[in-house]
């Protein structure tokens, strides 16, 4: 009997308190086989960025840009290398510029990939990787037809048309040929470029290009085009990368939709640089991102005029010259061609991030690192698993005890009560002839009743049955 209940007793214990081992199991990730990352190797252009990512073993995966695992991805085909084509006007591609010696911009297009061992699923073993690709020194030009058109006319009767005089007041050379002249016209257009910059104000220690909700962003366009060429600001809005969610920032005047969200763009001074003039226009705005994406792009129209495009006053839109400016405007501005500039940025929310954060950590098995020690009116009893094990081998013990006291008590009791069989037989037994004589032999037969029982067993004889 002994060794059956301490056999119950070791069985209970190893179902109920786990080892130490299986805890470990839970927070320790297991090792999966990985398939890392060989080569990558990138080639990209003003419309895109074509990345080629080889592998050590077959890939069977798949390769996407952070935050577009849907929309921006490939598949792998068991082979050892996966190409993936991303437009620079969305799915996270971000744009950057650095100086060089010779005084041109280097530009630097980047984005974020992820490579996903499975198909469908993500793993511990998925790999980031900040991939660049620097954009070749033409892929930034101008390539505008009417533009060259237009200068090379004003050259042509640079003897006749007084728009010439203007040219050359400009820094277009006077004493050139007319083959000469051309041929400084295709040097300048060689030069003309235009781009766009989104750069935090306070520079501050973070990744690259990642800000924070209300941060305060520099909105920078900057455009090098030939002397007598003037640019403004239009049609511009943001937009998750994808065009599915779009925000409109300027009207087709150029003028702000709203205040808050991106207001009237301020150019600075214009810079000579021989026969090309370099001018920035830069906005400032409080960072804000849509809600399902990380990334903010941002998009705008550049239209080129000739000579200085005409301005129009946006604030005080009831105001005359506000209404003469805006019915005048397809009038009086020779429009010779429009760009598009865009770019991207990566806005975080804190505030959202730790929420979304504290309800992962609600969800999860480890409340040690709670950040809230006591929450009013919050009657949540959280304990860790070390602790929950402990408390169910504490109650299995009690069980146990309260089992084994039961089962002493039960014995004791049955023992106690052996001299009871004498009485196993009914006081009203009709198996006698009457039940009055059925009693008396149950009476005289009892041990416990002894003399006094004979004696009442003597005088029930002669006693009258009514």
């Amino acid at each position: 009997m002994k060794i059956a209940r301490s056999s119950l007793f070791c069985i209970f214990v190893v179902i109920v308190c786990p080892t130490k081992s299986s805890f470990l199991r839970k927070t320790i990730p297991a090792k999966v086989p990985t398939n890392r990352i060989a080569e990558i190797t990138t080639r990209c252009d003003s419309q895109n960025i074509n990345v080629t990512v080889s592998t050590k073993q077959p890939f069977k995966g798949a390769v996407f840009a952070r935050d577009f695992a849907q929309e921006c991805k490939v598949f792998g085909t068991l082979s050892h290398s996966a190409s993936l084509s991303l437009p620079t006007s969305g799915c996270g591609v971000r744009l950057t510029s650095s100086p060089e010696e010779n005084g041109r911009a280097r530009m630097t297009y980047s984005v974020v990939l992820v490579l996903q061992q499975d198909r469908y699923l993500r793993q511990i073993s998925d790999q980031e990787r900040f991939v660049r690709c620097e954009v070749p020194d033409e892929a930034f030009l101008v390539r505008s037809q009417s533009l060259f058109k237009a200068l090379k006319e004003d050259i042509k009767d640079q003897k006749t048309n007084h728009r010439v005089g203007r040219l050359m007041n400009e820094g277009w050379s006077k004493d050139l040929s007319q083959d000469e002249l051309e041929e400084e016209l295709r040097e300048a257009m060689s030069a003309a470029r235009a781009w766009m910059e989104i750069v935090p104000e306070n520079n501050l220690e973070r990744p690259l290009g990642t800000v924070e909700v209300g941060e305060t962003l520099l909105l920078t366009v900057k455009a090098t085009l030939p002397a007598g060429i003037g640019w403004r600001m239009v049609d511009c809005s943001a937009h998750d990368g994808l065009g599915d969610s779009s925000q409109k920032l300027l009207d087709e005047l150029g003028c702000p939709v709203d205040e808050a969200l991106l207001p009237t763009p301020k150019f600075g001074p214009i810079k000579p640089i021989a026969s090309m003039r370099h001018q920035e226009a830069t906005a400032k705005f409080a960072a804000f991102k849509f809600p399902d994406r990380n990334r903010l792009h941002l998009k705008c129209k550049l239209q080129i005029c000739r000579g200085v495009c005409n301005k129009v006053e946006c604030e005080g839109e009831n105001s005359t010259d506000a209404r003469v400016g805006r019915s005048n405007f397809n009038l009086s501005d020779a429009i010779l061609d429009r760009l598009e500039v865009y770019n991207s940025v990566e806005v975080i929310a804190p505030e959202i991030d730790d929420a979304n954060e504290f309800r992962k950590k609600m969800n999860s098995a480890d409340f040690d690192s709670y950040p809230f020690p006591k929450i009013p009116g919050d009657r949540t009893f959280c304990v860790s698993v070390d602790k929950m094990a402990i408390a169910f081998c504490i109650l299995g013990l009690i069980f146990l005890i309260a089992i084994m006291v039961a089962t002493c008590s039960l014995l004791k009791s049955r023992r106690s009560h052996d001299g009871m069989q004498y009485y196993t037989r009914s006081l009203f037994s009709s198996s006698s002839s009457g039940s009055a004589f059925g009693s008396k032999l149950l009476l005289e037969e009892s041990p416990v009743l002894g003399q006094s029982a004979s004696t009442m067993s003597n005088r029930m004889h002669y006693g009258r049955i009514l």
